[in-house]
């Protein structure tokens, strides 16, 4: 993973939601071609019912490489996702 990949993983700001669609007939579902490298594009809801998008460059122009890449940081914000609400939850107890 690049440096900027990398750095991507802690820009999911704290509290937000997650909000992923999956379409298996898109195998770029956000991705995003843009003046000859790939983007991912995704988008998170605040605390405060706001939504943000998030915009990551993958630094490659190889789609599968970008794949793999999307994959990474989306896996990433998930597992981070996950943590903060089993803390919530552990604190709401």
């Amino acid at each position: 993973m690049n440096k900027t990949t990398s750095a991507a993983l802690a820009a999911l700001p704290e509290g937000c939601v997650l909000s992923l669609r999956t379409h298996t007939a898109n195998p770029n579902h956000h991705l995003w071609w843009n003046n000859g490298t790939w983007w991912l594009h995704a988008t998170v809801h605040r605390p405060d019912y706001t939504k943000q998008r998030l915009r990551v460059p993958l630094e490659t122009k190889n789609v599968g490489l970008a794949r793999s890449r999307r994959d990474a940081v989306l896996g990433a914000w998930s597992k981070e996702q996950r943590a903060w609400s089993q803390t919530l939850q552990k604190e709401a107890a």
